[in-house]
Formats: structure tokens, sequence, C-alpha cells
């Protein structure tokens, strides 16, 4: 009899903390499935041990996680405006009447067809004072080129193109310094502010499809 009455209080020593832990899984559904909720979260065994460490599976899970945004985050680096294209779409076939209007309050070069918008660029135009873009109605000229670069102002740029005082006023990309080598940092003024001593800037794909593609007599427009 002693024998038996002692492997019944072992059998409940088991039980009991079971049927505690089962009650109060139970209890905690229950109130899981009255709040509305429509996901009921299982709690393991271990998790319950390690909540009273002060440590769960849960927090875990959570470091690994902002962890493995911030990987992606620097796999996938934002892109710049440097080797883009201001629109996502194609460039515009041009006719002869279309017309180039720049405005310097929105840093934009809008491509025309009377008032109709073909295609919007971002640019940076001259800073404000002596550096400032001169306004009025102008007209591309002649003079271009793949690249050229300024001792006295340290920076170049590539596929310029003329729209005023042959070869003062230039449509271009962003600058380039005394190796060839594109000022990254300056893409970011693209269609925020201006930034040039008087030309208009803009990004590299942008500025060869000017070069490339705008026909000379082309009448430009430069506005506030």
């Amino acid at each position: 009899m002693r024998k038996f009455a002692g492997l019944i209080s072992v059998l409940l020593m088991l039980f009991i903390p079971v049927a505690v832990y089962f009650a109060k899984t139970i209890q905690a559904d229950d109130k899981i499935a009255a709040s509305g909720s429509v996901s009921i979260s299982t709690i393991s065994l271990s998790e319950i041990f390690n909540e009273t460490s002060g440590k769960t599976s849960r927090t875990k899970t959570s470091s690994t996680t902002t962890e493995t945004t911030a990987s992606t985050e620097e796999q996938h680096p934002a892109k710049s405006k440097l080797n883009e294209p201001s629109e996502a779409k194609p460039y515009p076939e041009l006719g002869p009447d279309d017309w180039i209007d720049v405005s310097i309050n929105d840093q934009k070069v809008y491509f025309k067809r009377g008032n109709d918008v073909l295609y919007t660029m971002n640019c940076s135009t001259g800073l404000p004072g002596e550096s400032a873009t001169p306004l009025g109605e102008f007209t591309i000229e002649t003079e271009k080129g793949e690249t050229f670069y300024n001792p006295g102002s340290g920076e170049g740029a590539n596929y310029w193109v003329s729209w005023r005082d042959h070869g003062v006023y230039l449509f271009h990309t962003v600058p380039i310094d005394e190796n060839g080598n594109y000022i990254e940092s300056e893409a970011e003024a693209l269609g925020v502010r201006p930034t040039s001593h008087g030309c208009i800037r803009l990004s590299v794909p942008d500025a060869k499809w000017i070069y490339d593609t705008v026909p000379v007599g082309m009448r430009v427009v430069v506005r506030e």
C-alpha cells in the first residue's frame, strides 16, 4: 500500500503542473477569442520556461527581423539621380514645333508641344546673383560637345549643348572632376535647388538625349 500511495503521489506531482499549464493556455485563448482577434497564438513549454528567466523566443525573432531589414537596406540602397532618366517612360519623338520650357522655380525642363507637356526633366539651374541662369527666349545653337573641363572652376561636364552666347550657357550633365569622374553628390540637387554657374544641369541620360536628339534652332524659354 505504501508503494502504491507513493506512486500516486509521483503521478499527481507530474499531472498537476501540466493541468495548470493547459488551464492557463485555454484561459488565454478564451480571452483572445473574446477580444475579436483573428489569430490565436500557441505558446510552447520552452517559451514558458524562458519567460521565467526574462528571455523569450519572440524577442529573439524580433531581433532577427530587425537585422534582416537592415541587411536588406544595405543590399538595396536608394537610387541615385545621376544615372536615371527623369521619367519612367521613353523620351518623346520631337516634332518641328516642339519647344523647351525651363522653370527656375520648379527646377524642371519641360519639353512641350503647344501647351502639352511631352516629357519633364529634373534640372539644377544657376545660383541666385551673378551666377543666375538668364531669363528670356533663346534657341539651341550649333555648338555642342561630348565633354569639357574648366580648370578655373575645377569642374567640367559631359554632353553639353549651347543655348545662349555660343558655348557660354549650356545644357549638360552633373559636373565631373579633373579626372572625368562625376561628382555624384551634385546629382541630389536635380529638381530641388539651383547649384550651377548659370548652365542647366541634368542627369546623364537626360543630357545625352538632348545632345543626341534636340535639333539646332529649337526654341528655349527660360522663366521664373
